[in-house]
C-alpha cells in the first residue's frame, strides 16, 4: 500500500548578512562599529547562535541577533526594541 506523503510549507530562512558587508540600517549601522561589537560580544554571540562562519565569511543569523540585542535591553534605559530600524538622521 502506498503512503501519501506529506508536504510541510518551505519555511524561510530568517536574514542574514556577512560582516564585511554590515546592512546600515541595523545596528550598530556601520561595518567598522559591527566588527568591534562582534570581537567585543563573540562568545555572547556564538552561545545564543548569531554568530557562524561560512568558509571565510563571517555570517550574522539575523533572527538569533534581534533577540541578543532584545536581551540586552533591559540594561539600557529608554532603549526602544526595534533592533532593525532606520538610523535618525538630526535635523538641521
Amino acid at each position: 500500500m502506498a503512503r501519501d506523503k506529506q508536504t510541510t510549507p518551505a519555511v524561510l530562512a530568517p536574514h542574514s548578512w556577512d560582516l564585511e558587508h554590515w546592512p546600515d540600517y541595523i545596528y550598530p549601522h556601520t561595518e567598522s562599529r559591527a566588527r568591534y561589537l562582534v570581537r567585543a560580544y563573540r562568545n555572547d554571540l556564538l552561545n545564543v547562535g548569531a554568530l557562524t562562519r561560512v568558509g571565510r565569511e563571517i555570517v550574522i543569523i539575523g533572527a538569533a541577533y534581534s533577540r541578543w540585542l532584545q536581551s540586552g535591553a533591559k540594561n539600557v534605559a529608554g532603549y526602544e526594541s526595534n533592533a532593525n530600524r532606520a538610523p535618525q538622521v538630526p535635523a538641521a
